[in-house]
């Protein structure tokens, strides 16, 4: 399987997506060290308690958890591949967040949890048949209407590993790798991030 490779041109965006395999490696690390030092210091009393079976199954849940917890399944299965867009559906979340408000209930100040609406967000969810002759769906949050988004069914498409939004292979309006934008001047960089734009030519 022929994983696309991000363009030796864009320096900044390989850089950044090192960075961050970086940081999740360090971070995972880090907490299975942790807690596994936990683990070891709890494994005589647990196998004492509950058998060495399950003490050795709680060591094995200690080593298991912070790869689920630093994100290891997103890293994982975030692969790089090329494919034609089957299909795309639209759709739009009323993004909803907590915040605490004082109200009066019988007399007496209550704090009292109300939602309020944070905007709305666009999605796309696209469909993609790859060229292993796989089918993979990937969720692209829009920054603006829908509209602005110019992908099409029957594009060919390359999604790097790291990066949130595809390229579309001969695209004259690149979207923008990491912020998803379209305002591209011409100049080769985004001009929301100042993130290098990725073309992909006609082959």
């Amino acid at each position: 399987m022929n994983t696309p490779v991000i363009p030796a041109e864009n320096t900044d965006l390989l850089s950044l997506v090192r960075k961050n395999d970086r940081r999740f490696l360090i971070k995972w690390s880090v907490t299975t060290a942790l807690l596994l030092a936990l683990a070891i210091a709890f494994f005589k009393p647990a196998a004492g308690l509950y058998g060495i079976p399950l003490a050795v199954l709680m060591v094995l849940g200690f080593l298991v958890l912070p790869f689920l917890l630093c994100g290891g399944i997103e890293w994982i299965t975030d692969r790089g591949f090329t494919g034609i867009v089957e299909d795309m559906d639209f759709s739009v979340r009323i993004e909803m967040h907590d915040s605490i408000g004082v109200g009066t209930v019988k007399g007496t100040r209550k704090g009292k949890a109300r939602h309020h609406s944070a905007g709305q967000t666009n999605y796309c969810k696209v469909t993609v048949s790859t060229s292993e002759g796989k089918t993979k769906a990937v969720t692209l949050r829009l920054p603006g209407d829908s509209e602005a988004l110019p992908l099409k069914v029957g594009d060919r498409i390359v999604k790097y590993h790291g990066l949130p939004y595809p390229a579309i292979v001969g695209c004259k309006t690149p979207i923008c790798p990491l912020c998803g934008r379209l305002d591209d001047d011409g100049k080769g960089e985004c001009r929301t991030c100042g993130s290098s734009l990725i073309v992909i030519p006609l082959q």
